[in-house]
């Protein structure tokens, strides 16, 4: 038991996509001033009847990205924990059966503008029940290495717009493959999330290099480092651009690196 919970200390954070037995969807809440109400919705997709645990948590980010759970540092740390609200806090699902979760924030009209956050963490508990010989009718309490999944909440007061700015980008090559870096700094008041698409650009022609979802930062400054997959090293000049989302038509920042 020891040895399980310890995987699931190590892997829970990192884990939308991973887990086989939970499905989430979305897998971000945005809330604002306008849209205080939003929903999740979780599929049990694993053999077992299982009971989910729901909380409000809180994520220190580094500047390289990595998230420490922390003591819910309150409203000057521009948390949101204190005013979100949600329901049921904890369900047991069957296999294949379903749960709306219903968000919302609350009494929220003193705040300062800009963007606040927190995430939800559904922590699953597993039963089964066992029946042997020697002891019938006893049910077994079984817990294993499952995957936990945190969700983030943002919740945009007021006027919530701030600039964002990408610096220092490069793209680089090891015996582990090829890698582009870059640093994103921002305004306190907002939380940027969307996407990183690279271009290879030539006179009028772009070429379209990669593409990564879900970027976010929650600090002033932050690196970037993610694998480019199957890159046809090429030299001459390469442009990394921030979009609120994959289908965005116009850019909210840009940097250039020449190879």
């Amino acid at each position: 038991m020891k040895l399980s919970l310890l995987v699931l200390a190590v892997i829970s954070f990192y884990s939308i996509g991973v887990s086989a037995s939970l499905q989430v969807f979305p897998t971000k809440v945005k809330l604002s001033t306008r849209s205080k109400v939003s929903t999740i919705t979780i599929r049990n997709k694993g053999s077992f009847k299982t009971t989910y645990k729901l909380s409000a948590i809180f994520y220190e980010q580094s500047f390289d990205g990595q998230m420490k759970r922390i003591e819910d540092p309150g409203v000057e740390a521009n948390s949101i924990i204190k005013f979100l609200r949600f329901s049921p806090r904890q369900v047991t699902l069957a296999p294949n059966e379903e749960q709306v979760v219903r968000f919302m924030v609350r009494k929220t009209s003193k705040l300062a503008s800009g963007d606040y956050r927190a995430h939800i963490r559904f922590e699953p508990i597993k039963k089964e029940e066992e029946k042997d010989s020697a002891r019938n009718n006893l049910v077994m309490m079984k817990i294993d290495a499952r995957i936990a999944i945190n969700v983030p909440i943002i919740y945009s007061h007021g006027n919530a717009e701030g600039k964002i700015k990408l610096k220092n980008f490069s793209i680089s090559s090891n015996e582990k493959g090829s890698f582009f870096n870059v640093i994103m700094e921002k305004d306190n008041s907002i939380f940027p999330f969307g996407t990183f698409k690279i271009y290879r650009v030539e006179k009028d022609k772009e070429e379209f290099i990669t593409v990564v979802n879900g970027v976010s930062s929650y600090i002033p400054e932050r690196r970037f480092t993610f694998k480019i997959e199957d890159f046809d090293k090429k030299s001459g000049e390469y442009e990394i651009r921030f979009y609120k989302n994959e289908f965005s038509k116009t850019h909210s920042a840009m940097d250039k690196f020449k190879l």
